[in-house]
Protein backbone atom coordinates (compact mmCIF):
# COMPACT_ATOMS: atom_id res chain seq x y z
CA UNK A 1 0.00 0.00 0.00
CA UNK A 2 2.89 2.63 0.60
CA UNK A 3 3.50 2.67 -3.20
CA UNK A 4 -0.09 4.17 -3.77
CA UNK A 5 -0.27 7.55 -1.64
CA UNK A 6 3.19 8.18 -4.18
CA UNK A 7 0.96 7.56 -7.26
CA UNK A 8 -2.00 9.23 -6.18
CA UNK A 9 -0.16 12.56 -5.36
CA UNK A 10 1.34 12.60 -8.60
CA UNK A 11 -1.83 12.54 -10.37
CA UNK A 12 -3.48 15.31 -7.95
CA UNK A 13 0.38 17.85 -9.04
CA UNK A 14 -0.69 16.74 -12.44
CA UNK A 15 -4.45 17.84 -12.66
CA UNK A 16 -3.06 20.95 -10.32
CA UNK A 17 -0.78 22.01 -12.98
CA UNK A 18 -2.99 21.20 -15.92
CA UNK A 19 -5.57 23.52 -14.50
CA UNK A 20 -2.81 26.06 -13.84
CA UNK A 21 -2.21 25.98 -17.58
CA UNK A 22 -5.97 26.85 -18.50
CA UNK A 23 -6.15 29.49 -16.38
CA UNK A 24 -2.83 30.70 -18.56
CA UNK A 25 -4.50 29.95 -22.44
CA UNK A 26 -6.51 33.13 -23.44
CA UNK A 27 -9.95 32.15 -23.44
CA UNK A 28 -11.24 29.75 -26.60
CA UNK A 29 -7.82 28.18 -27.00
CA UNK A 30 -7.55 25.40 -24.37
CA UNK A 31 -9.72 23.26 -26.30
CA UNK A 32 -8.44 23.90 -29.72
CA UNK A 33 -4.89 22.78 -30.59
CA UNK A 34 -3.34 25.05 -32.63
CA UNK A 35 -3.58 23.20 -35.56
CA UNK A 36 -6.75 23.31 -35.63
CA UNK A 37 -7.79 26.75 -34.87
CA UNK A 38 -6.90 28.22 -38.14
CA UNK A 39 -9.40 26.20 -39.76
CA UNK A 40 -12.25 27.59 -37.60
CA UNK A 41 -14.77 29.91 -39.11
CA UNK A 42 -14.51 33.02 -37.94
CA UNK A 43 -17.41 33.93 -36.46
CA UNK A 44 -18.22 37.40 -37.24
CA UNK A 45 -18.26 36.05 -40.93
CA UNK A 46 -21.69 34.69 -40.24
CA UNK A 47 -23.15 37.17 -38.09
CA UNK A 48 -25.15 39.94 -40.53
CA UNK A 49 -24.04 43.14 -39.25
CA UNK A 50 -26.84 45.89 -38.57
CA UNK A 51 -26.47 49.27 -39.26
CA UNK A 52 -26.55 52.40 -37.26
CA UNK A 53 -28.07 56.01 -37.85
CA UNK A 54 -25.63 58.83 -36.64
CA UNK A 55 -28.13 60.90 -35.68
CA UNK A 56 -30.80 59.52 -33.71
CA UNK A 57 -28.34 55.58 -32.93
CA UNK A 58 -31.63 53.67 -34.32
CA UNK A 59 -30.48 50.27 -35.73
CA UNK A 60 -31.65 48.64 -38.80
CA UNK A 61 -30.30 45.42 -40.76
CA UNK A 62 -27.57 45.17 -42.57
CA UNK A 63 -29.26 45.87 -45.99
CA UNK A 64 -31.09 48.80 -45.16
CA UNK A 65 -29.47 51.93 -46.26
CA UNK A 66 -31.34 55.22 -44.79
CA UNK A 67 -33.15 56.15 -41.46
CA UNK A 68 -36.56 56.07 -41.82
CA UNK A 69 -37.41 58.48 -38.59
CA UNK A 70 -34.58 61.37 -39.96
CA UNK A 71 -33.58 59.81 -43.51
CA UNK A 72 -29.71 59.56 -42.06
CA UNK A 73 -27.43 57.71 -44.50
CA UNK A 74 -26.80 54.34 -41.58
CA UNK A 75 -23.15 53.82 -40.92
CA UNK A 76 -21.80 49.84 -40.26
CA UNK A 77 -20.55 50.01 -36.53
CA UNK A 78 -18.91 47.72 -34.17
CA UNK A 79 -21.81 45.78 -31.75
CA UNK A 80 -19.41 45.48 -29.12
CA UNK A 81 -19.57 49.31 -28.45
CA UNK A 82 -23.57 49.41 -28.00
CA UNK A 83 -24.98 50.05 -24.14
CA UNK A 84 -28.06 50.15 -22.69
CA UNK A 85 -28.38 54.00 -22.13
CA UNK A 86 -29.98 53.43 -18.95
CA UNK A 87 -28.25 50.58 -17.15
CA UNK A 88 -24.92 50.91 -19.04
CA UNK A 89 -25.19 47.53 -19.59
CA UNK A 90 -22.95 45.72 -22.74
CA UNK A 91 -24.62 44.55 -25.50
CA UNK A 92 -23.71 41.02 -26.89
CA UNK A 93 -23.45 40.60 -30.32
CA UNK A 94 -26.74 40.76 -32.73
CA UNK A 95 -28.73 42.15 -29.89
CA UNK A 96 -31.16 45.16 -30.12
CA UNK A 97 -32.53 45.80 -26.69
CA UNK A 98 -31.69 45.13 -23.10
CA UNK A 99 -32.05 41.78 -21.71
CA UNK A 100 -32.74 43.51 -18.07
CA UNK A 101 -34.92 46.49 -19.07
CA UNK A 102 -35.97 46.07 -22.54
CA UNK A 103 -34.18 49.56 -23.71
CA UNK A 104 -33.26 49.95 -27.25
CA UNK A 105 -29.50 49.83 -27.41
CA UNK A 106 -27.13 52.66 -28.18
CA UNK A 107 -23.67 53.08 -29.50
CA UNK A 108 -21.66 54.28 -26.38
CA UNK A 109 -20.73 57.27 -28.58
CA UNK A 110 -24.30 57.63 -28.42
CA UNK A 111 -24.86 57.04 -24.90
CA UNK A 112 -22.19 59.99 -24.42
CA UNK A 113 -23.81 62.51 -26.33
CA UNK A 114 -27.19 61.94 -24.75
CA UNK A 115 -25.24 62.41 -21.22
CA UNK A 116 -24.40 65.55 -22.48
CA UNK A 117 -28.27 66.77 -23.31
CA UNK A 118 -29.97 68.23 -20.05
CA UNK A 119 -33.52 67.03 -19.27
CA UNK A 120 -34.57 70.77 -19.22
CA UNK A 121 -35.62 71.90 -22.14
CA UNK A 122 -32.81 74.24 -23.77
CA UNK A 123 -34.16 77.17 -25.91
CA UNK A 124 -32.23 77.68 -29.40
CA UNK A 125 -32.64 81.55 -29.96
CA UNK A 126 -31.32 81.62 -33.96
CA UNK A 127 -30.00 85.37 -34.77
CA UNK A 128 -31.81 87.28 -37.47
CA UNK A 129 -29.03 86.80 -39.83
CA UNK A 130 -28.87 82.78 -39.17
CA UNK A 131 -27.62 80.63 -42.37
CA UNK A 132 -29.09 77.73 -43.51
CA UNK A 133 -26.94 75.17 -42.30
CA UNK A 134 -27.71 77.25 -38.63
CA UNK A 135 -30.97 76.48 -39.18
CA UNK A 136 -31.04 73.29 -40.32
CA UNK A 137 -29.09 72.04 -37.22
CA UNK A 138 -31.35 73.89 -35.01
CA UNK A 139 -34.74 72.20 -36.54
CA UNK A 140 -32.58 69.16 -36.46
CA UNK A 141 -31.84 69.49 -32.46
CA UNK A 142 -35.53 69.99 -31.64
CA UNK A 143 -36.76 66.91 -33.93
CA UNK A 144 -34.20 64.34 -32.07
CA UNK A 145 -35.24 66.12 -28.44
CA UNK A 146 -38.83 65.47 -29.62
CA UNK A 147 -38.06 62.18 -30.65
CA UNK A 148 -36.03 61.91 -27.18
CA UNK A 149 -38.81 62.45 -25.09
CA UNK A 150 -41.35 60.21 -26.96
CA UNK A 151 -39.24 57.29 -27.42
CA UNK A 152 -37.42 57.54 -23.98
CA UNK A 153 -39.90 58.98 -21.89
CA UNK A 154 -43.70 58.84 -23.55
CA UNK A 155 -44.15 62.50 -22.90
CA UNK A 156 -46.71 63.20 -26.24
CA UNK A 157 -47.12 66.92 -25.15
CA UNK A 158 -43.79 67.70 -24.81
CA UNK A 159 -42.18 65.70 -27.93
CA UNK A 160 -45.38 67.50 -29.51
CA UNK A 161 -43.79 71.30 -28.65
CA UNK A 162 -40.42 70.36 -29.89
CA UNK A 163 -41.73 69.36 -33.29
CA UNK A 164 -43.42 72.44 -33.33
CA UNK A 165 -40.38 74.79 -32.59
CA UNK A 166 -38.80 72.60 -35.25
CA UNK A 167 -41.22 73.56 -37.77
CA UNK A 168 -41.20 77.33 -37.01
CA UNK A 169 -37.46 77.06 -38.19
CA UNK A 170 -37.91 74.75 -40.94
CA UNK A 171 -41.44 73.22 -41.89
CA UNK A 172 -39.82 71.51 -45.18
CA UNK A 173 -38.47 68.26 -43.22
CA UNK A 174 -40.82 65.61 -44.43
CA UNK A 175 -39.58 63.22 -41.44
CA UNK A 176 -40.88 65.63 -39.36
CA UNK A 177 -44.28 66.12 -40.67
CA UNK A 178 -44.30 62.28 -40.14
CA UNK A 179 -43.62 62.05 -36.50
CA UNK A 180 -46.05 64.88 -36.04
CA UNK A 181 -48.74 62.78 -38.16
CA UNK A 182 -47.52 59.75 -35.44
CA UNK A 183 -47.99 61.59 -32.50
CA UNK A 184 -51.40 63.59 -33.15
CA UNK A 185 -52.46 59.92 -33.99
CA UNK A 186 -51.56 59.12 -30.62
CA UNK A 187 -53.05 62.11 -28.34
CA UNK A 188 -56.57 61.26 -30.57
CA UNK A 189 -56.79 63.83 -33.22
CA UNK A 190 -56.88 61.61 -36.43
CA UNK A 191 -58.07 64.93 -38.85
CA UNK A 192 -54.68 66.83 -37.62
CA UNK A 193 -52.76 63.08 -37.80
CA UNK A 194 -53.95 62.84 -41.48
CA UNK A 195 -53.01 66.53 -42.69
CA UNK A 196 -49.38 66.03 -41.26
CA UNK A 197 -49.14 62.75 -43.26
CA UNK A 198 -50.45 64.27 -45.91
CA UNK A 199 -47.85 66.85 -45.94
CA UNK A 200 -45.65 64.96 -45.64
CA UNK A 201 -46.55 62.52 -48.41
CA UNK A 202 -46.34 66.32 -50.59
CA UNK A 203 -42.79 66.91 -49.77
CA UNK A 204 -41.33 63.43 -50.37
CA UNK A 205 -42.76 63.97 -53.91
CA UNK A 206 -41.54 66.98 -54.24
CA UNK A 207 -37.92 65.71 -54.09
CA UNK A 208 -35.62 66.20 -56.63
CA UNK A 209 -35.16 63.39 -59.28
CA UNK A 210 -32.12 62.04 -57.92
CA UNK A 211 -34.08 61.17 -54.44
CA UNK A 212 -36.78 59.31 -56.29
CA UNK A 213 -34.29 56.89 -57.58
CA UNK A 214 -33.51 56.05 -54.73
CA UNK A 215 -35.33 52.09 -53.02
CA UNK A 216 -35.23 54.08 -49.75
CA UNK A 217 -37.17 57.07 -51.30
CA UNK A 218 -39.91 54.62 -52.60
CA UNK A 219 -40.32 52.31 -49.11
CA UNK A 220 -40.52 56.02 -46.88
CA UNK A 221 -43.02 57.24 -49.64
CA UNK A 222 -45.03 53.74 -49.58
CA UNK A 223 -44.97 53.44 -45.44
CA UNK A 224 -46.54 57.39 -45.43
CA UNK A 225 -49.02 56.31 -48.05
CA UNK A 226 -50.28 53.05 -46.08
CA UNK A 227 -50.63 55.01 -42.92
CA UNK A 228 -52.83 57.54 -44.81
CA UNK A 229 -55.11 54.81 -46.05
CA UNK A 230 -55.75 53.04 -42.62
CA UNK A 231 -56.16 56.32 -40.68
CA UNK A 232 -58.70 57.00 -43.61
CA UNK A 233 -60.56 53.85 -42.98
CA UNK A 234 -61.42 55.52 -39.86
CA UNK A 235 -63.30 58.55 -41.03
CA UNK A 236 -66.43 59.09 -40.64
CA UNK A 237 -68.35 59.20 -43.97
CA UNK A 238 -69.19 62.68 -43.74
CA UNK A 239 -65.08 63.13 -42.79
CA UNK A 240 -64.15 60.77 -45.50
CA UNK A 241 -66.58 62.89 -48.33
CA UNK A 242 -64.82 66.17 -46.67
CA UNK A 243 -61.31 64.62 -47.31
CA UNK A 244 -62.22 63.64 -50.39
CA UNK A 245 -63.31 67.39 -51.52
CA UNK A 246 -60.06 69.01 -50.27
CA UNK A 247 -57.70 66.29 -51.43
CA UNK A 248 -59.80 66.80 -55.20
CA UNK A 249 -59.09 70.50 -54.88
CA UNK A 250 -55.72 69.95 -54.33
CA UNK A 251 -55.50 68.13 -57.17
CA UNK A 252 -57.05 70.50 -59.50
CA UNK A 253 -54.14 73.35 -58.00
CA UNK A 254 -51.61 70.65 -59.04
CA UNK A 255 -52.90 70.08 -62.54
CA UNK A 256 -52.90 74.11 -62.98
CA UNK A 257 -49.34 74.81 -61.82
CA UNK A 258 -47.99 71.69 -64.01
CA UNK A 259 -49.91 72.69 -66.73
CA UNK A 260 -48.70 76.19 -66.70
CA UNK A 261 -45.04 74.63 -66.51
CA UNK A 262 -45.36 71.74 -69.01
CA UNK A 263 -48.07 72.29 -70.95
CA UNK A 264 -46.09 73.33 -74.04
CA UNK A 265 -43.75 70.63 -73.54
CA UNK A 266 -46.31 67.86 -73.43
CA UNK A 267 -48.16 68.96 -76.32
CA UNK A 268 -45.36 68.83 -78.83
CA UNK A 269 -46.07 67.22 -82.06
CA UNK A 270 -43.26 65.19 -84.57
CA UNK A 271 -43.86 65.60 -87.88
CA UNK A 272 -43.25 61.90 -89.35
CA UNK A 273 -42.21 62.32 -93.13
CA UNK A 274 -43.94 60.76 -95.88
CA UNK A 275 -43.06 58.02 -97.28
CA UNK A 276 -42.57 54.16 -97.29
CA UNK A 277 -42.12 51.89 -94.67
CA UNK A 278 -41.65 47.87 -93.29
CA UNK A 279 -44.80 47.03 -91.45
CA UNK A 280 -45.57 43.71 -89.74
CA UNK A 281 -43.51 40.50 -89.14
CA UNK A 282 -41.91 37.77 -91.16
CA UNK A 283 -43.72 34.34 -91.48
CA UNK A 284 -41.10 32.98 -89.60
CA UNK A 285 -42.34 34.23 -86.50
CA UNK A 286 -44.95 32.01 -86.69
CA UNK A 287 -47.52 34.79 -85.65
CA UNK A 288 -50.71 35.42 -87.90
CA UNK A 289 -52.04 37.98 -87.15
CA UNK A 290 -48.71 39.77 -87.53
CA UNK A 291 -47.93 38.88 -91.22
CA UNK A 292 -47.29 38.69 -93.99
CA UNK A 293 -44.98 41.66 -93.68
CA UNK A 294 -45.18 44.20 -96.29
CA UNK A 295 -44.40 47.38 -97.94
CA UNK A 296 -46.56 50.52 -96.83
CA UNK A 297 -46.78 54.09 -98.06
CA UNK A 298 -48.22 56.82 -95.95
CA UNK A 299 -48.48 60.91 -96.22
CA UNK A 300 -46.38 62.81 -93.43
CA UNK A 301 -48.64 63.26 -90.28
CA UNK A 302 -48.13 64.98 -86.68
CA UNK A 303 -47.97 63.13 -83.90
CA UNK A 304 -47.78 63.35 -79.82
CA UNK A 305 -44.31 63.43 -78.82
CA UNK A 306 -45.73 61.93 -75.74
CA UNK A 307 -48.45 60.30 -74.28
CA UNK A 308 -51.37 62.32 -73.01
CA UNK A 309 -50.75 62.91 -69.75
CA UNK A 310 -53.35 63.41 -66.61
CA UNK A 311 -52.74 67.13 -66.54
CA UNK A 312 -53.70 67.34 -70.45
CA UNK A 313 -56.75 65.18 -69.75
CA UNK A 314 -57.95 66.54 -66.45
CA UNK A 315 -58.41 70.23 -68.78
CA UNK A 316 -60.13 68.16 -71.36
CA UNK A 317 -62.65 67.03 -68.31
CA UNK A 318 -63.04 70.28 -67.51
CA UNK A 319 -63.74 71.70 -70.41
CA UNK A 320 -66.36 69.05 -70.63
CA UNK A 321 -67.55 70.07 -67.37
CA UNK A 322 -68.04 73.13 -67.72
CA UNK A 323 -69.07 73.75 -71.48
CA UNK A 324 -71.28 70.42 -71.89
CA UNK A 325 -70.23 70.42 -74.73
CA UNK A 326 -70.17 66.97 -76.65
CA UNK A 327 -70.41 67.55 -80.45
CA UNK A 328 -67.10 66.33 -81.37
CA UNK A 329 -67.53 63.01 -79.08
CA UNK A 330 -68.26 59.80 -81.35
CA UNK A 331 -71.59 59.55 -82.63
CA UNK A 332 -72.33 56.24 -81.04
CA UNK A 333 -70.76 56.31 -77.83
CA UNK A 334 -73.14 55.57 -74.57
CA UNK A 335 -75.46 57.69 -73.35
CA UNK A 336 -74.85 60.09 -70.30
CA UNK A 337 -70.83 59.64 -70.91
CA UNK A 338 -69.24 61.85 -69.08
CA UNK A 339 -65.53 60.92 -70.08
CA UNK A 340 -64.07 60.72 -66.32
CA UNK A 341 -61.38 57.78 -65.96
CA UNK A 342 -61.31 55.44 -63.96
CA UNK A 343 -62.96 51.86 -63.00
CA UNK A 344 -65.28 50.76 -60.58
CA UNK A 345 -62.41 49.35 -58.59
CA UNK A 346 -60.05 52.01 -59.25
CA UNK A 347 -62.32 55.46 -59.33
CA UNK A 348 -61.58 58.97 -60.84
CA UNK A 349 -60.31 59.61 -57.29
CA UNK A 350 -57.53 56.99 -57.51
CA UNK A 351 -54.28 58.29 -56.19
CA UNK A 352 -53.10 57.49 -59.72
CA UNK A 353 -54.40 60.66 -61.10
CA UNK A 354 -52.63 62.93 -59.12
CA UNK A 355 -49.77 62.87 -60.88
CA UNK A 356 -49.66 65.39 -63.52
CA UNK A 357 -47.08 63.79 -65.73
CA UNK A 358 -48.08 60.21 -65.36
CA UNK A 359 -49.90 59.23 -68.61
CA UNK A 360 -53.50 59.04 -68.25
CA UNK A 361 -55.10 55.41 -68.21
CA UNK A 362 -58.28 53.68 -67.42
CA UNK A 363 -59.75 55.34 -70.45
CA UNK A 364 -62.08 53.89 -73.16
CA UNK A 365 -61.56 53.96 -76.57
CA UNK A 366 -64.33 56.15 -76.52
CA UNK A 367 -62.53 59.04 -73.87
CA UNK A 368 -59.02 58.85 -76.06
CA UNK A 369 -61.68 59.80 -79.05
CA UNK A 370 -63.39 62.43 -77.29
CA UNK A 371 -60.26 63.78 -76.04
CA UNK A 372 -58.57 63.79 -79.40
CA UNK A 373 -61.57 65.47 -81.68
CA UNK A 374 -61.29 68.25 -78.37
CA UNK A 375 -57.99 68.79 -79.01
CA UNK A 376 -57.84 68.87 -82.62
CA UNK A 377 -56.55 65.77 -82.95
CA UNK A 378 -57.56 62.28 -83.88
CA UNK A 379 -56.37 58.86 -82.76
CA UNK A 380 -53.61 57.69 -85.02
CA UNK A 381 -54.27 54.84 -87.55
CA UNK A 382 -52.24 51.10 -86.67
CA UNK A 383 -49.96 52.17 -89.51
CA UNK A 384 -49.20 55.57 -88.12
CA UNK A 385 -48.72 54.31 -84.61
CA UNK A 386 -46.38 51.75 -86.27
CA UNK A 387 -44.20 53.56 -88.49
CA UNK A 388 -43.53 56.01 -86.24
CA UNK A 389 -42.37 53.69 -83.38
CA UNK A 390 -39.88 51.31 -85.79
CA UNK A 391 -39.09 54.14 -88.46
CA UNK A 392 -38.75 53.42 -92.45
CA UNK A 393 -36.23 50.33 -91.74
CA UNK A 394 -38.68 47.80 -90.23
CA UNK A 395 -36.85 48.06 -86.95
CA UNK A 396 -38.12 45.50 -83.76
CA UNK A 397 -38.10 47.97 -81.41
CA UNK A 398 -38.15 51.67 -81.32
CA UNK A 399 -33.91 52.05 -80.95
CA UNK A 400 -33.29 49.39 -83.20
CA UNK A 401 -33.13 45.39 -82.97
CA UNK A 402 -31.62 44.75 -80.03
CA UNK A 403 -34.30 44.54 -76.93
CA UNK A 404 -32.20 46.68 -73.86
CA UNK A 405 -34.59 47.04 -70.69
CA UNK A 406 -32.90 50.61 -69.81
CA UNK A 407 -34.02 52.21 -72.90
CA UNK A 408 -37.90 51.53 -71.89
CA UNK A 409 -40.03 51.97 -69.12
CA UNK A 410 -40.71 48.34 -67.87
CA UNK A 411 -41.36 46.33 -64.98
CA UNK A 412 -43.92 46.82 -62.06
CA UNK A 413 -41.67 49.86 -60.48
CA UNK A 414 -40.61 51.89 -63.18
CA UNK A 415 -41.24 55.51 -63.07
CA UNK A 416 -44.62 56.24 -65.03
CA UNK A 417 -43.56 59.98 -65.78
CA UNK A 418 -43.79 60.45 -69.71
CA UNK A 419 -40.37 60.88 -71.23
CA UNK A 420 -38.82 59.55 -68.66
CA UNK A 421 -36.30 57.36 -70.88
CA UNK A 422 -34.48 60.08 -73.31
CA UNK A 423 -32.42 56.95 -74.90
CA UNK A 424 -35.56 54.57 -75.52
CA UNK A 425 -36.88 57.19 -78.59
CA UNK A 426 -37.57 55.96 -81.93
CA UNK A 427 -35.71 57.24 -84.67
CA UNK A 428 -38.44 60.03 -85.73
CA UNK A 429 -37.90 61.39 -81.16
CA UNK A 430 -41.15 59.77 -79.99
CA UNK A 431 -41.07 59.02 -76.73
CA UNK A 432 -42.38 56.11 -74.32
CA UNK A 433 -43.95 53.99 -77.44
CA UNK A 434 -42.43 50.64 -75.81
CA UNK A 435 -43.02 50.21 -72.24
CA UNK A 436 -45.44 52.79 -69.98
CA UNK A 437 -48.75 52.27 -71.38
CA UNK A 438 -50.45 50.29 -74.05
CA UNK A 439 -52.30 52.84 -76.73
CA UNK A 440 -55.49 52.90 -78.31
CA UNK A 441 -55.63 53.26 -82.62
CA UNK A 442 -58.59 54.02 -84.50
CA UNK A 443 -58.96 51.09 -86.55
CA UNK A 444 -60.95 47.94 -85.88
CA UNK A 445 -58.76 44.97 -85.35
CA UNK A 446 -58.89 42.01 -87.55
CA UNK A 447 -56.47 39.18 -87.17
CA UNK A 448 -55.74 38.52 -90.80
CA UNK A 449 -56.62 42.01 -91.80
CA UNK A 450 -52.79 42.37 -93.57
CA UNK A 451 -53.95 40.09 -96.04
CA UNK A 452 -55.96 42.14 -97.76
CA UNK A 453 -55.28 45.94 -96.48
CA UNK A 454 -53.95 48.72 -99.13
CA UNK A 455 -50.90 49.29 -99.38
CA UNK A 456 -51.68 53.29 -99.08
CA UNK A 457 -52.67 54.55 -96.24
CA UNK A 458 -54.47 51.70 -94.70
CA UNK A 459 -57.24 52.37 -92.18
CA UNK A 460 -58.28 49.43 -90.59
CA UNK A 461 -61.50 46.90 -91.61
CA UNK A 462 -64.58 49.59 -92.87
CA UNK A 463 -67.11 48.26 -90.56
CA UNK A 464 -67.62 46.96 -86.88
CA UNK A 465 -65.20 43.39 -85.77
CA UNK A 466 -66.27 44.69 -81.92
CA UNK A 467 -62.55 45.39 -80.92
CA UNK A 468 -60.52 48.41 -81.77
CA UNK A 469 -56.37 48.28 -82.33
CA UNK A 470 -54.67 48.38 -79.02
CA UNK A 471 -50.56 48.68 -79.76
CA UNK A 472 -47.55 49.27 -78.19
CA UNK A 473 -46.54 46.95 -74.78
CA UNK A 474 -47.15 48.60 -71.25
CA UNK A 475 -45.08 48.44 -68.29
CA UNK A 476 -46.67 45.09 -67.50
CA UNK A 477 -45.73 43.02 -70.41
CA UNK A 478 -44.19 39.86 -69.55
CA UNK A 479 -41.32 39.09 -71.99
CA UNK A 480 -39.16 41.23 -74.17
CA UNK A 481 -40.78 39.58 -77.24
CA UNK A 482 -44.10 41.13 -76.71
CA UNK A 483 -42.63 44.91 -76.25
CA UNK A 484 -42.29 44.24 -80.63
CA UNK A 485 -43.12 47.32 -82.09
CA UNK A 486 -45.12 45.00 -84.35
CA UNK A 487 -47.02 43.12 -81.65
CA UNK A 488 -50.89 43.85 -82.34
CA UNK A 489 -53.53 43.74 -79.25
CA UNK A 490 -57.36 44.52 -79.04
CA UNK A 491 -59.93 45.51 -76.31
CA UNK A 492 -63.63 46.64 -76.62
CA UNK A 493 -64.33 50.03 -77.06
CA UNK A 494 -65.47 50.47 -73.65
CA UNK A 495 -62.83 48.41 -72.20
CA UNK A 496 -61.02 50.33 -69.12
CA UNK A 497 -57.46 49.18 -67.88
CA UNK A 498 -54.64 50.54 -66.14
CA UNK A 499 -52.27 49.50 -68.71
CA UNK A 500 -53.74 51.41 -71.67
CA UNK A 501 -53.92 54.97 -72.51
CA UNK A 502 -53.10 57.13 -76.01
CA UNK A 503 -51.78 60.11 -77.77
CA UNK A 504 -52.88 61.64 -80.69
CA UNK A 505 -52.36 62.63 -84.21
CA UNK A 506 -53.26 65.29 -86.83
CA UNK A 507 -52.54 65.72 -91.08
CA UNK A 508 -49.81 67.37 -92.25
CA UNK A 509 -50.47 70.70 -94.62
CA UNK A 510 -46.97 70.71 -96.58
CA UNK A 511 -45.64 74.14 -97.43
CA UNK A 512 -47.86 74.56 -100.80
CA UNK A 513 -50.87 73.94 -98.79
CA UNK A 514 -51.59 70.57 -100.16
CA UNK A 515 -52.76 68.24 -97.30
CA UNK A 516 -51.20 64.74 -97.40
CA UNK A 517 -54.47 62.91 -98.77
CA UNK A 518 -53.66 65.07 -101.56
CA UNK A 519 -50.43 63.68 -102.40
CA UNK A 520 -52.01 60.03 -101.43
CA UNK A 521 -53.82 60.89 -104.82
CA UNK A 522 -51.01 61.31 -105.95
CA UNK A 523 -49.39 57.98 -105.52
CA UNK A 524 -52.29 56.66 -106.34
CA UNK A 525 -51.95 57.85 -109.83
CA UNK A 526 -48.22 56.26 -110.20
CA UNK A 527 -46.81 59.76 -109.28
CA UNK A 528 -43.69 60.44 -107.09
CA UNK A 529 -44.60 62.16 -104.02
CA UNK A 530 -41.70 63.92 -102.65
Amino acid sequence: MNFVYPIIAFIMFAILQYNLLLAQTPKGEAQNPPSKRESLPKIKENVTKNKLCPECSRIYPGDIGFCSIDGKELVEFNEADLICPTCKEKANPGEKFCKKDGTQLISKSSADKKTSIPDKKVEINLPPDATPEEKTKAAMYHLMEGNRLREELNDYEGALEEYKKAEKINPELPSLHFQMGGIYWKLGNQREALARLDKCKTLLEAQPPETKSDENYQKRLQDVKVYINKLEKGLKPSEKSQRKELTLAERDERMKKALAENRGKWSEMIVIPAGKFIMGTTEDEFIPEETPQHEVYLDSYYIDKYEVTNALYWEFLQSIKSTGDHSKCFPSEPKNKDHTRGTPHKGWDYPYYDYPDYPVTRVDWYDAYAYAAWAGKRLPTEAEWEKAARGADGRRFPWGNVWDAKRSNVGPDAPLSVGSFEYGASLYGCMDLIGSVSEWCNDWYHPEYYRTSPSINPKGPETSTGTRVIKGASLFAPYAYKMRCAVRIFGKTEDRNKSIGFRCVKDHKSETGKTVKDASKQADNGKEVR
